[in-house]
Order: structure tokens, then sequence, then C-alpha cells
């Protein structure tokens, strides 16, 4: 009797390491996908701030002998502007949804959310420099 009873412990704690190992290796992926996110953020993100310094330098310049941006540049400055606009606005909505997916079906607890942005942040820093 004794024999039955041991052998479903161990088989129990089979399972649940191997549940805390697809755990951990789900964990693993999401926090890659999350870093690699929030890399392509950061990036446009700086990319964003050089092409506005590079505007305003342009149109100091500009101002500075008192001339005017001709259309056609100032056609092409609102074309970037808008493009910025757009991947910000694209990038933004797939975090976000990326998030509320993974809140939604895996990282419900706030202790499950730390562990996925401190997971997240180790990957960023390997990743994102």
């Amino acid at each position: 009797m004794k024999r039955p009873i041991g052998v479903g412990v161990m088989l129990g704690s089979m399972l649940m390491l191997g549940c805390q190992k697809n755990n951990q290796a789900q964990l693993e992926n999401d926090a890659q996908l999350m870093a690699q996110l929030e890399c392509q953020a950061r990036q446009l993100k700086e990319e964003r701030f050089k092409a506005a310094n590079d505007i305003r330098f342009m149109e100091d310049s500009l101002a500075k002998y008192k001339l005017r941006l001709s259309p056609q540049k100032s056609v092409e400055i609102d074309s970037v502007k808008e493009s910025y606009t757009i991947r910000t606005g694209e990038l933004a909505d797939k975090i976000t949804k990326t998030m509320d997916s993974l809140f939604a079906t895996t990282y419900r607890s706030q202790e499950e959310r730390q562990q996925l942005d401190e997971a997240t942040e180790k990957v960023l820093q390997k990743i994102c420099q």
C-alpha cells in the first residue's frame, strides 16, 4: 500500500518540476519578447530625438540668416514627423497588446508581473545598449 502512494508522490513531484521548468522557459521567452520590443522603442526614441535636433539645428541656422524653409523642405520635414508619429504609435500599440495578452493569460498576479519585469530587465541589459 505504501508503494502506490510513494509512486504517486514521485510522479506528482516530477510533474511539478516539469511545470517549473516550463514556467521558467515561458518566462525567459516572454522576457526576451518584451526586451526586444523595449529595445525597439528605445532605438526609435533615439532616432526621433536625433531627427528633432537636426530639424531644430536647420531651422535655427536659417533663422540666424533670416531665411525661411523652402516649401519642399517643409513638406519633407512634415513627412519625417508623420512617419515617426506613425511608427511610434504602431510600436506602442504592439507593446500594449503584447503586455495585455501576457497579463491576461500568464502573468495575472503582481508577483508574476514583477518576475517578468525583472527577467525583461536582465535581457535588456544584454541586448540593448
